[in-house]
């Protein structure tokens, strides 16, 4: 893009393409400091680097027009998939936690809003192929250094926050989010090793060798992880670049090369699986996970109930289903109790199908699905503008002039991309979307409008604009610098703030629990969405706490701020059956022979099996708070309500209520 700017905006758009190249070393920060510190810390620098950033290419944008993205049809389908997640958001069973979201997962519709902006930013700054090869080898140096570290991981422990472990996570903080972010630049170092030999023709290249060394760091990584969704999807993803470039390039020398490859990783894979009982695999903990793929594993079932129950939810609400994360409020209510012996609470799908399906309705899965779509329909019209039509299919594009070059590097681009995007949705089969997903994602679409527009453009003549800053601009921009300043100071470091604050309640020791309650304060104070998640996780600390001091029950102060917020939470949130379980304990637990926190215990609990039939919490509240008030006719009708539900969560039921009254 040739644009005379003046010295200031120079330095301004060197400003925006800084802030957006940090966007992608996100994934190295880590912080013991906030809650959840594998995502929080992330998320918010992402969101700040792409407000403030926001605000200079507001104002690159409203002077040259030529910083404006074009309209694209995978522009629109970003703007579609957004606006789908907005109504479901706003007609899904909690708005509020849609679009603020969770500092777990930290992606509520607001958080989705930054990729959205960060798709638009790097559509409209990065105008060259150099600068998006450059933005490739930024991102595959950051993965390289994360895989390192997972490497590492494995053998040596760096740390409170990447301890030594079998299943390596990282930077990453879970073995599978690792494995989904190591893919996307997996074949990125793929892409960029033909690129480094199609300019140098030399495999010992120094270039060539860095990223070969890159290639082989993340895919050791990938292998350690034990993620075999990660597995499936990056041999999946593999196994095609391979058939495409087999059939698809001219040069037959290449095809050899190519089918042997193939025809070698699917030997491999049958020699693993076919000697998957012998002693070498079964002692080899990453060959056995790979090995044992199977539809009989524990968790393969989860997963096919959790799918199973998420098909009636999702017929319950098809239109803009229950709101992003309001996954836990649906699977609740169709609960299954052959899950309870893994794990008692489940907030994704593990599946994009019903993960979308149960969040956006079939409105949510087809903006999705359409993203995709689009994505590979542009690399098949890349792929033909570059490579068919300019140099044909007789001769080897390697001998041929600078067009040829470039030509080879766009079709081994595209080809990269193809089975890039199908192992992204294959591991995707097994997982969901993350944070770090979610950045790849929206990076790679932006890459790929970038190589759609300059194909479908490379014959026309470059349009000029004068740049124009007028009165009414320069109000809009104004307008959009407060909201900015206020974005960045109100949701994003006074969360920050509460976080910490809240993070320091669960490093106390056992003397100091006296300080819970003012620094639950001072979370609490900072009025931020992140609240609920401290107040109900502060809960649940301290009644564990309670469990070797029963002392600490006495605490009535603390005992009135955690229950004044959850009932504020409830009011919000009333489909949350877990703010009623948090509440409902600790009505119990801080009884005080005060028999109306009975009561209110027995009608959380009523609550609580109304919004979750299959919830053992409920029964156990009811039974205790029954036993408590010394009715055993209503305790042991509750057993058999339990038992009428599941034989096991009655047994379950009627054993903690034996021992509560031995």
């Amino acid at each position: 893009m040739n644009l005379i700017l003046s010295k200031i905006d120079n330095r301004i758009l060197w400003l925006v393409k800084i802030l957006l190249v940090l966007c992608l070393a996100t994934p190295l920060l880590v912080s013991a400091s906030l809650l959840f510190p594998y995502t929080s810390i992330k998320a918010f620098s992402f969101r700040i680097l792409i407000e403030i950033s926001a605000f200079f290419y507001f104002y690159l944008a409203l002077k040259y027009p030529a910083f404006r993205p074009k309209k694209t049809t995978l522009l629109i389908a970003v703007g579609a998939f957004l606006l789908v997640l907005f109504l479901s958001s706003l007609f899904g069973v909690d708005s509020y936690l849609s679009f603020w979201g969770n500092l777990e997962r930290m992606l509520g519709f607001f958080g989705l809003l930054h990729f959205g902006a960060f798709f638009l930013m790097l559509a409209g700054i990065f105008k060259t192929e150099k600068s998006w090869v450059n933005l490739l080898k930024i991102s595959v140096a950051v993965s390289s250094f994360v895989g390192l570290l997972a490497i590492l991981q494995r053998f040596f422990s760096l740390g409170a926050t990447m301890p030594e472990t079998g299943r390596v996570f990282g930077t990453i903080g879970n073995p599978a989010f690792l494995a989904s972010y190591l893919i996307f630049n997996i074949f990125f170092a793929g892409y960029l090793i033909f690129l480094s030999w199609a300019e140098k023709r030399n495999w010992k290249d120094k270039q060539t060798i860095l990223w070969v060394t890159s290639f082989f760091i993340q895919l050791g990584a990938l292998f350690l992880t034990g993620t075999r969704g990660g597995y499936v999807g990056f041999f999946a993803g593999a196994i095609l670049y391979l058939i495409l470039f087999a059939l698809f390039y001219p040069a037959k020398i290449f095809r050899k090369y190519f089918l042997a490859f193939l025809a070698a990783i699917i030997i491999l894979g049958g020699l693993i699986f076919a000697f998957r009982n012998s002693s070498f695999v079964q002692n080899n903990p990453d060959l056995n996970r790979l090995a044992s793929i199977s539809l009989k594993d524990v968790t393969a079932q989860n997963r096919l109930i959790l799918w199973q129950k998420a098909w009636k939810a999702w017929r319950e609400r098809p239109v803009f289903g229950w709101g992003p994360e309001n996954y836990e409020v649906a699977i609740n209510k169709y609960f299954d109790a052959r899950l309870l012996p893994y794990e008692a609470w489940y907030d994704r799908a593990h599946n994009f199908i019903f993960d979308y399906g149960v969040a956006g309705g079939w409105l949510g899965l087809l903006s999705y699905l359409a993203l995709m779509a689009i994505a590979i329909f542009y690399l098949k019209k890349i792929s033909r503008r570059n490579f068919y039509q300019v140099i044909g299919t007789k001769n080897r594009p390697e001998e041929k002039d600078k067009a040829g070059t470039i030509t080879f590097r766009i079709f081994i681009l595209t080809v990269f991309l193809v089975g890039l995007l199908l192992a992204y949705l294959v591991q995707n089969l097994f997982v969901f979307d993350t944070f770090v997903s979610f950045l790849m994602l929206f990076f790679v679409l932006a890459l790929i409008n970038f190589y759609y527009l300059a194909a479908r453009e490379q014959s026309s003549e470059p349009r000029t604009y004068p740049a124009v800053m007028n009165f009414g601009k320069k109000i809009l921009l104004g307008s959009f610098a407060i909201i900015a300043v206020f974005s960045v100071y109100f949701l994003n470091i006074k969360v920050i703030s509460a976080s910490i604050a809240g993070n320091q309640i669960f490093s106390l020791e056992s003397q100091n629990y006296s300080q819970v309650g003012p620094l639950l304060e001072k979370a609490v104070e900072e009025k931020t969405f992140a609240s609920d998640e401290i107040v109900y996780q502060a809960a649940l600390w301290y009644l564990e706490g309670t469990q070797d001091d029963p002392q600490l029950t006495e605490n009535e102060n603390l005992y009135k701020l955690i229950t004044s917020y959850l009932a504020e939470t409830i009011v919000r949130s009333p489909s949350q059956a877990r703010n009623y379980i948090a509440l409902a304990w600790m009505n119990l637990y801080f009884l005080n022979n005060d028999q109306q926190r009975i009561d209110s215990a027995i009608e959380q609990g009523e609550k609580i099996k109304e919004l979750s039939p299959m919830k053992k919490e409920a029964y156990m509240i009811l039974v205790a708070a029954y036993s408590l008030k010394n009715e055993r006719e209503k305790a042991e009708n509750i057993i058999l309500q339990a038992r009428q539900t599941d034989e096991e969560i009655g047994r379950q039921i009627e054993e903690y209520y034996n021992n509560l009254n031995q």
